[in-house]
């Protein structure tokens, strides 16, 4: 369940408001023009926006980060409910020696959660699936909605909750699963040198 939202304070410059409306009017129209697929701005354009107004470049990067995210994301997730069945799948393709194999999905009243597995293909015990974010499409007609995660080392399983339920029989269904690999940038890793170390 979603903890409800609460302002982060009490205080809002009331000289604001006709600019935050401003900004809520663009922003519709951008979602409009872009319709409802922005993208991401490249760094060097970021950069030129942080120089000419001022602001601060890591600030600007992740509010148009922000802006990646759907609204519907921000819906109220309703939660499956009325448990009917288990209903197994078993569809599977391998891209690059990492096989997606969609498991099962479980059947409600209300939603159906759908059931990916994600693996590398190797006897390599050191090769290990890097950090990203999975994003399951099916059809206009389907929402889907990351509803759980797991996994590290070589295999990840990920549960996406799609409203309303899909079919007992998917057999003509296709699962895209869209994968986004953080940028490496982001997780630095320390090299552990040879050493005795006394922790006192």
């Amino acid at each position: 369940m979603r903890m409800p939202f609460r302002s982060p304070t009490d205080y809002y410059c009331q000289d604001l408001a006709p600019l935050d409306e401003e900004i809520c009017a663009l922003l519709a129209k951008r979602k409009e023009r872009s319709k409802n697929n922005p993208g991401f701005p490249g760094l060097d354009l970021i950069a030129a926006w942080s120089e000419k107004f001022g602001l601060n470049e890591n600030w600007l990067r992740r509010i148009f980060a922000l802006f990646l995210r759907s609204e519907i994301d921000y819906n109220p997730p309703a939660e499956p409910t009325g448990f009917l069945k288990y209903v197994a799948i078993l569809k599977s393709t391998e891209l690059d020696n990492i096989s997606h194999t969609v498991t099962y999905m479980k059947q409600y009243s209300n939603a159906s959660v759908v059931n990916i597995e994600t693996e590398v293909n190797t006897p390599d015990p050191f090769v290990r699936l890097g950090h990203a974010s999975f994003e399951l499409f099916i059809s206009p007609d389907y929402q889907c909605r990351q509803y759980g995660g797991r996994g590290s080392g070589k295999g990840w399983q990920h549960s996406f909750m799609v409203t309303p339920p899909l079919p007992d029989d998917v057999t003509d269904f296709e699962f895209r699963l869209e994968i986004k690999p953080f940028p490496l940038d982001e997780f630095k890793e320390v090299v552990v040198t040879g050493t005795t170390v006394r922790i006192k």
